[in-house]
């Protein structure tokens, strides 16, 4: 997992752009005001054997101490190890707290799903979110999965560190979902949309998944059109026109019931190329991995749509009306 300071060329880049400020001494400047935790999973929970990388927490320091969480979920192994995620730090502008849980990504739904049939991807999410209910090749165990991560890195957060008051997203010692945000990009997306169909959260926020669809029928997987616990105006979503699976999204946003205002789509290319580790630069350039594309001046294209989907860390979210 990337490293929280990692992001300050992130938050450099989206602050010098945008606020005009003096760019001598500030990157320096801005990791001195980054609260930052790299945690191995196992160390919050002997039960967690498997991972891929580190679970990652920080805020700003002038971030309001009752500010909300946001859960984040990354893509593949090569998103979460990149030194540059600006869509985090992005978050981080806004006033949220950020938590990354790393999880194990192989292997992905379409290799096991692809082929198949209903209710393929309903089963593999609820196994990597909630663990315990293996499939034809997945087993996760209750530990490992997703909900059971972000309680195990909360609960450590609030031992290491009592005083920074991560416990005020705990309830009886397990997240209080109500007043957290989840989001995610690729797989990491499907599996905040799958939580959020099943648990109500402050906001969802989704970045280039899901796509879940079967081939042999042509139709997208039912859990996406199944009720919500999540109440529909907390909904946000944001692909690329110019993705493989565009128009599975699509489809898949409209069955999930997001609003249309809600949905934000890329039409600029990538400023990236195919290369080893990365073969879907358009899918990419969502959440960056450098290849977001930016204006002749530098700043982040996809800024203002981040912003929208974002809102107001603070819970003032009347801030992020479309």
């Amino acid at each position: 997992m990337a490293s929280m300071r990692h992001f300050i060329q992130g938050i450099f880049i989206l602050l010098s752009v945008f606020f005009i400020w003096p760019t001598n001494g500030m990157a320096d400047d801005w990791s001195s005001q980054i609260v930052e935790h790299d945690v191995d999973p196992s160390d919050t929970d002997s039960g967690i054997v498997k991972s891929d990388a580190r679970n990652v927490a920080g805020y700003m320091k002038n971030a309001s101490e009752d500010g909300r969480l946001l859960v984040f979920f990354g893509g593949a192994q090569s998103f979460r190890q990149t030194p540059n995620i600006p869509f985090i730090a992005d978050a981080l502008e806004h006033h949220y707290r950020v938590i990354m849980i790393d999880y194990v990504y192989n292997p992905p739904g379409t290799l096991l799903c692809d082929q198949s049939n209903d209710p393929c991807f309903s089963d593999y999410r609820k196994a990597k979110i909630f663990g315990g209910a293996p499939m034809k090749g997945l087993n996760v165990s209750t530990p490992e999965g997703l909900v059971a991560r972000t309680a195990s890195m909360l609960r450590y957060l609030h031992r290491k560190w009592p005083a920074e008051h991560w416990d005020q997203y705990l309830d009886q010692g397990q997240p209080r979902w109500v007043n957290i945000a989840v989001s995610g990009f690729s797989q990491g997306a499907g599996l905040a949309a799958f939580f959020a169909k099943t648990t109500t959260v402050a906001r969802v926020i989704l970045l280039s998944s899901p796509w879940d669809h079967y081939q042999a029928t042509n139709s997208v997987a039912s859990w996406l059109s199944s009720p919500s616990a999540t109440p529909a105006d907390r909904w946000w979503g944001m692909y690329s026109a110019r993705e493989a699976n565009a128009q599975w999204m699509q489809k898949t946003y409209a069955a999930l019931g997001i609003s249309p205002d809600h949905i934000r789509l890329v039409t600029d290319a990538a400023q990236c190329k195919p290369g080893s580790g990365l073969y879907l630069p358009n899918h990419w350039a969502v959440a960056e991995l450098g290849c977001t594309p930016r204006t002749p001046n530098g700043s982040f294209m996809e800024k203002p749509l981040w912003d929208l989907m974002l809102g107001d860390g603070r819970g003032r979210d009347e801030d992020s009306a479309p």
